[in-house]
């Protein structure tokens, strides 16, 4: 087995159960067909409505949020909502080239890859908006790997980049259908260490280079198409909870705007 095969196999956190077969000398008429509905797939890119209305979704509710913080309303709550005032935590962090992004927790996920030991992997998205909130900038997707009970292990890091979160865009391709983003740049991280003393730090900046770089659906060398579309999956399913984080930030922002209305034109007339 390859090295790209095993690296992503771990970043899916699974292993293959045998080694990719040969193709035989002669394909039949079945795998031909198969292999040409692949060869299109790549080259029209792994675009998905459901990820570019998630994309638009996650913007939509950044952008909402801004204008409620433009207005104060998160520092106002902060320091008249609660019996006493509270410290004001700020919404966006900085990263290390000044740019702004928003720190979602994404759920712990369970490796069995070295069975019986079960590891632990941490999930951490950092949502890029671009500076308008018109839409996304970047989203990148970070996953550590935890050593649950003590033992040495290797540690290691998996990154997912998309640099081009594009929404639903409204161009119309040659069916007249809405033009989707084929995701095709989405980059593949491997970080991996044998010193104790490697700590990784929880910053969407990383100025270790990778061991391993590689890109969704490059041209010349693409990742093997099983992989290609279950790493799809895997991110759709993590867009899903970042839109519904998102949409609760905004929501507890909205809740604070409608108390501290309640609050000034709620006169006891009593």
């Amino acid at each position: 087995m390859t090295l790209r095969f095993v690296l992503i196999a771990i970043f899916l956190f699974s292993i293959p159960t045998a080694m990719f077969a040969e193709k035989p000398a002669s394909a039949t008429l079945k795998e031909r067909e198969s292999q040409k509905q692949i060869d299109l797939q790549r080259k029209n890119g792994f675009g998905d409505n459901e990820i570019d209305t998630l994309h638009a979704n996650i913007s939509d509710n950044l952008a909402k949020i801004k204008k409620l913080q433009d207005l104060g309303v998160d520092k106002t709550a902060a320091q008249f909502l609660a019996d006493t005032p509270v410290d004001h935590k700020e919404l966006y962090k900085k990263d290390s080239e000044g740019k702004s992004y928003l720190e979602i927790k994404l759920p712990q996920g369970q490796s069995y890859i070295d069975w019986p030991r079960v590891y632990l992997y941490d999930g951490m998205a950092y949502i890029y908006p671009k500076e308008d909130f018109s839409e996304l900038d970047k989203i990148v997707m970070t996953f550590r790997r935890v050593n649950a009970d003590g033992t040495i292990h290797v540690k290691e890091m998996r990154r997912l980049i998309n640099p081009s979160p594009k929404k639903e865009s409204a161009e119309k391709d040659e069916k007249g259908d809405a033009k989707l983003d084929s995701n095709s740049d989405i980059k593949l991280e491997y970080f991996r260490s044998l010193t104790s003393d490697t700590i990784w730090p929880n910053n969407p900046v990383q100025t270790a280079a990778p061991d391993i770089a590689m890109v969704l659906n490059d041209e010349k060398d693409p990742l093997p198409y099983d992989k290609q579309k279950h790493i799809m999956m895997s991110y759709k399913k993590m867009l899903r909870k970042i839109s519904k984080a998102t949409a609760f930030k905004l929501r507890n922002i909205e809740l604070d705007q409608k108390q501290m209305i309640t609050k000034i034109l709620d006169y006891n007339t009593n």
